[in-house]
Parts: C-alpha cells; structure tokens; sequence
C-alpha cells in the first residue's frame, strides 16, 4: 500500500539526513459526499466519483469550499466560475482533487477528481456503502453495470477517433453581401461589472459546428489569445471543446459572442472580477456578418445583466480574419524582447533573491503543463533532467526557496506554489501574469497583486523569466517512456524506478543515499529493467559482484557520482526494490570518508549547551554546536569495524544510548539534539 512521507531535513555539519514520518492514508471514499446524493459512482479506471445532488451548484460548490476547509485541504489556482457551473481545485500535502458542480435541472451534478488518494481494490460502489436511491439492490448493481458499460464504450471511442480530424458537413451556401465594401470596423470590447471598467482589445474569431448547425464564435481578451489548443480542437471534434469534453478557458477579463448560422447574435458569456454573465436571443443587440473568411460585426447587452448582487453590461465590436481548422495558428513571440531571469520573494522579514529559471514540461490529470521554478539556488538537474518525461516530473520539488508557476495549454497559471523559511503555500492568491509559452520558449512575467499571509508572515512574489522549456518535446510525444520487459521506466529522487508500486521511501545524507518501493513485477523482469536503464556511460556494472538467487538479486553499478547498489527481493508476485547509492569523492571532501579497510565514527552537537559523550566506555566532551557546521569539528574517529555504545547526556537531560554496528568502508554519525535525545544515521 502506498504511503505519504514527510521529509525532515535536519543540519550535522555538511552532513544532512533525514527520518521518516508516515502519515495516514487518505482515501477515495473518505470524500465528503452531501446528504441526499443519488447515483454515486465510484469509478477507479475512470478517475473520478459522479453523483446527482436536489441543491443548486452554487450552494453545493459552497459546501465544498467550507467542508474540504474543515479537513485542511486548501485552495489551489483559480476558481472556474460560470452561470452554470463552478470548478474549484484543493490540495492538502501532495493530494489534490478537482470539484466540478454543473447545474442539472433544479439540483447539481457533481463530479470529484481525486490525485494520490487511494481506492478500493474494486472500481464499483457498493450499495451499503453509498446512499443510493430507494431501490432494490439487483436494480442498482443493474445501473452500475450499464453506466459501466456506457463509460468503456466512449473511452474506446475516444481512443479509436484519437488524432482523427473529424468529417464535418459544408456551411450552407448563402448569397454574397459584400462585405469587402464594408469600413472597417475596431476590434474593442468593453465589460462593466459592478461599477468597475474592462477594456479588451484583442479579439479573434472561429467557426465551429454545435447542436448540428455551424456557427461563429467571437472572443474578446485583454492578452493576446494562445490559438494552438483551439485549432487542435476545432480539427478533431470540429467545436472549441477537446475529445473529453472540457471547455477551454479564457484569461479573464473576457467576452465571448455566438453568432448562429444565419449571422445573428445568439449567445453572449463574459467574466470579469470571478464573476459571470451571459444574454441570450432578445437580450443581445446588433448586427454581424462572416464572409470571405472575415468576421465584422457589433453586439452588446440591452438591458444590465446581475449575478447574485454583482450588475453587469458588456459590448463587442469587431472586424477579424474567421479562423477555421485549416487555420494555422498566430506566432506571438517572433520579435518579442529577450526578457531578464529574476525574481524576488518576500517571506515576514526575509526577501529572497530567486535568480534561478527552469522550466520543463509536465502533466498534471492527464493535461499537458509547463512548469517554471524560479528559486534561490539552482536546481538538480541531473535528477530533473532524469525526471522529464516521466510521472515524476508532475511533482518534482527541491527545499530551495521558490515559486513554481504551473501554466496550462493556454498560457494561464492553473496553480502558484510557494516554499521558503521551513513553509509551502499554495493557493488562489490574486496574481497578474502574462505568460507565452510557444515553440519551447518560456516567457512571461507573474506577480502577487496582494500580498498573502501565512502563520501571521506576509509573503508576496514578482517574477519575471525567459527562457527554454525542457522536456516538451518527450512530453508532447506518444509514449515518452519505451517499456521495458513490460515496465515503463519513472525516476524518483534521480533514479530510475519503474512505473506504480507502492511504499516509496528515500532516506539517508549528503553522501549515502537509500531509495526504497515494492513493485508489482516479478524478480527478472525488475532485473532485466535495471540492466538496461543503467547504463553507459553514466552507469557501469560490475558484473563479477552480481549474486542472483531464486528469491534475492543483488547487483553492483560504477558511475561519475559514485556508486550504486541495487538490492532486490522477491515477495510473490511483487519485487522490493533499494537502491543505495554513495559519493565516495564528496565524503573525501567533506573529511567522513573511512581509510582502507576501516569504518568511520562521528559525534556532533546540534544543542547550544556541551555533551558528555561515552563511546565504549571512554568518555568525551563535546561543546555546544561543535559538528553542526563542520563534521570534523565534533568527535570525528577512524575506527576498527566493530560494536559501539554510544551515550550522550546535556545538563539536566536523562542520557540516551545508541548502540552501532561500524562495518568496513561505513561512516556512521550519531547526532545530539537539542532535546537531550540523539539520532543515529548511516552517513556514508
């Protein structure tokens, strides 16, 4: 079973560590679920948990946003708020989950997307275990099945019309208006919304294919659009909607106008300050006309609009080329400036310098991202770059101080994550950004327009970066990672691990590392899989080490850094899985590494008071932080391989004992905290 563990950074010296904490799985069906909810299903291949509520989605999206608060989950990105439907994203440690609720008739539609919570062992419901409708049991197992069956059917559909354009009928034939002799019109459109004033002046028009009739969309934004995810789409289900369905989402402030087949305004949608509006037929004014690949036209609200006590009015002008899907789509950063690589984070009293850029593709749900981490030190990328590609690369972090902007395909910022002083934040901080991500260019700049508040210290951020995404061509790729024996290939911690299993864990120093996870794959294929993700030329085995049992493998690798030692064993149907590995050239440096044939003993004080020191006996005083910088100022001893009772006492503290076993070729540490216990820790 899978396990969440916190990882707590401790100082000795130049030699780090860390403990382990496992905390408590959360799973799928401890999800708040309202009273009264219908049709609940609980779907593993799909993903997700859908069920049908009496109560409007606003009041459902509320109940969500003050119950998953009670349960310590927070707010991520920005609310997704319609007239119709209300998208809310949390995250509590490194669980996420989506909340979208659609209004369906007079109640709500309710679909939760959950990411690291565990599921059953079964993907469908139980009736004692969901409040199902009065019915009979036959009856309900009798739907689940169905809707099943229905969900296998369009994911199979989806898969077989993946990449497929799809055939469209041709747009009525329509006498010719002359539009060429027609004065151009501006390209402008004006949103008020609640007493405040929003000027957009970039504008595109597309022609899609809904409800079986072509019509004309016109969209009005403050930035320039991104047109890569539109004109995708438009080619494959001939609408601005993607094969699952999702809409794309606008940079607000915008206005977005449809003009049916026959060019009269039909529907126009806006959002502004979180809040929207629409009109539809009879409330809408104005004339438009598409023709010769042109789109012209005005169209505004009659009469303010209102959502819940926000008033509204909006209108549009506009005279643009029509996109369609053999459109391709507008550069935007052909003669954009070079931008500068810098940032500052403010922290209570602390201002970090984030001087840092990296930026490299992901996928967060299944939907293609663009990372950019803007920290204080520069970032692994030697395990970055083994990252990339890879699910790894979804939740990559390092204790840097940072900002981690993760943008969506259409260049808006889906989440925010802070990390300084000993803190992680993230949330839907009201941010101003302008972000192009295009032809693996990265440019853009993002900043807090408040400042927030965490644990009584005010944060804030301003960013501004450009430069190269990496990864984006092995991401966009199908499939980024071969399978071998079976096995797709992942990477934690720098390493290469294959793909699933459970009870990860990595523990160790700057100077010994041991990664650990069980995976659901049998002794030789996990061997066939280290063999050949191992390799030349940052990796060498040698093979005379290897010893390979039945039920046990151990096999030994030589590369730049050090070395490596895999260690497998065989539990039924499953593989355990550790890899250590050792610098032997950064202990030499930092004064830890054991003589020949000899093992290594320290003792550091990370308290501000001496210790009295025992070792085998013989005893040792050892001042206050001695070791806590430098290891080879604490009790630093060459020493024969044997046992070691070590016991360490500060003034007015019981002792505490630690009994070691030095082996040759090991550094061991024993750490002095300041609570009067010690910690002991294989450093090398």
């Amino acid at each position: 079973m899978s396990r969440k563990l916190l990882l707590v950074a401790l100082a000795f010296g130049m030699v780090g560590f860390t403990i382990q904490v496992q905390a408590q799985e959360t799973r799928v069906r401890d999800l708040p679920i309202p009273d009264g909810a219908t049709d609940v299903s609980y779907m593993k291949r799909r993903g997700d948990v859908r069920f049908q509520v009496p109560t409007d989605f606003k009041t459902t999206g509320n109940y969500y946003g003050k119950t998953l608060a009670e349960q310590k989950w927070t707010k991520t990105g920005k609310d997704n708020l319609q007239s119709n439907f209300w998208v809310q994203k949390f995250a509590k440690n490194t669980l996420s989950l989506e909340v979208r609720v659609d209004s369906r008739g007079g109640g709500s539609e309710v679909r939760l997307t959950p990411s690291g919570l565990m599921w059953d062992e079964g993907d469908q419901p139980t009736p004692k275990d969901l409040p199902l409708p009065k019915e009979t049991t036959e009856v309900a197992r009798a739907k689940q099945k169905a809707k099943a069956a229905e969900v296998a059917a369009r994911e199979q559909q989806k898969k077989e019309m993946a990449g497929q354009p799809l055939e469209l009928p041709k747009r009525k034939d329509r006498p010719h208006q002359g539009i060429e002799n027609l004065p151009k019109l501006p390209n402008h459109a004006t949103i008020v919304m609640d007493g405040k004033t929003y000027t957009l002046s970039n504008v595109i028009a597309y022609e899609v294919f809904e409800d079986g009739e072509w019509s004309t969309k016109v969209v009005a934004t403050q930035r320039p659009v991104k047109q890569q995810s539109l004109l995708a789409n438009l080619k494959q289900t001939g609408t601005d909607k993607s094969a699952d369905e999702s809409s794309l989402s606008w940079p607000q402030p915008f206005v977005s106008i449809t003009l049916d087949e026959d060019d009269k305004p039909k529907r126009l949608n806006l959002q502004a300050d979180k809040t929207p509006g629409n009109g539809t037929g009879s409330d809408l004014s104005g004339d438009a006309l598409v023709e010769n690949g042109r789109a012209r036209g005005s169209v505004q609200l009659k009469e303010p609009g209102s959502f819940f006590d926000k008033v509204y009015t909006a209108e549009i002008s506009f005279d643009v080329p029509l996109l369609t899907r053999q459109s391709s789509p507008a550069k935007l950063l052909v003669d954009a400036p070079k931008l500068a690589n810098s940032g500052t984070l403010k922290m209570g009293d602390k201002t970090y310098n984030l001087s840092n850029v990296v930026a490299y593709a992901m996928k967060q749900f299944d939907k293609p991202m663009t990372t950019i981490v803007l920290s204080e030190k520069p970032l692994n990328m030697t395990k970055l770059t083994a990252a990339l590609g890879k699910k790894s690369a979804d939740d990559y972090f390092e204790f840097t101080a940072q900002v981690k902007l993760v943008v969506d395909a259409e260049d808006n910022v889906n989440s925010t994550q802070i990390w300084a002083d000993n803190a992680s934040i993230s949330g839907n901080n009201e941010n101003a950004s302008e972000i192009v991500i295009e032809d693996g260019r990265a440019r853009g700049t993002a900043k807090m327009l408040t400042p927030g508040e965490f644990f009584n210290k005010q944060y804030s951020f301003e960013v501004s970066f450009d430069t190269v995404v990496l990864g984006a061509t092995i991401t966009n790729s199908s499939p980024p990672n071969a399978p071998v024996e079976g096995l797709v290939a992942d990477s934690h911690n720098g390493l290469p691990f294959p793909e699933g299993g459970e009870g990860y864990q990595s523990e160790g120093s700057n100077f010994r590392k041991q990664t650990s996870k069980t995976v659901p794959a049998n002794l030789k294929s996990v061997i066939d899989f280290y063999r050949r993700e191992l390799t030349a030329p940052a990796w060498t085995e040698i093979k005379e080490a290897a010893k390979i049992e039945p039920t046990s493998a151990s096999l030994s690798f030589t590369g730049p850094d050090g070395s490596m030692l895999v260690q497998l064993t065989s539990e039924g149907d499953k593989t355990a899985i550790a890899l250590i590995s050792r610098d032997a050239q950064g202990a030499k440096a930092a004064g830890v590494l054991p003589g020949n044939g000899k093992g290594r003993l320290l003792v550091g004080n990370a308290s501000e008071e001496a210790a009295a020191v025992t070792i085998n006996k013989k005893a040792y005083t050892v001042a206050a932080g001695a070791g806590a910088e430098d290891p080879t100022s604490g009790l630093n001893f060459e020493v024969s391989p044997g046992k070691f009772v070590v016991e360490v006492k500060l003034p007015d503290q019981a002792a505490n004992t630690e009994t070691l076993k030095v082996g040759t070729d090991e550094t061991w540490g024993v750490v002095i905290l300041p609570t009067g216990t010690c910690l002991s820790i294989q450093l090398y």
